[in-house]
């Protein structure tokens, strides 16, 4: 499983609710996210220590505060 992290004033302008008709179709949410930027996304994958220590990290050096929304990739 995946937490991605995507800009809220995005290139698309996806919106806080942009996921939630595909919520559990994988491959339909990264075709989506697959249209941003690489400063538009961030992902981490929550089945790896190594990815949640970088999450932790971002997090607490306040990398995703203001701005950001939030999707789960099943």
């Amino acid at each position: 499983m995946t937490l991605a992290f995507y800009k809220v004033n995005n290139s698309q302008d996806f919106g806080r609710h942009e996921f939630d008709s595909i919520y559990d179709d994988r491959q339909a949410i990264i075709d989506k996210l697959g249209k941003l930027s690489d400063e538009e996304l961030m992902c981490y994958d929550v089945s790896s220590f190594g990815t949640l220590s970088e999450f932790a990290c971002d997090y607490n050096d306040e990398l995703l505060d203001g701005g950001w929304w939030c999707v789960v990739i099943p």
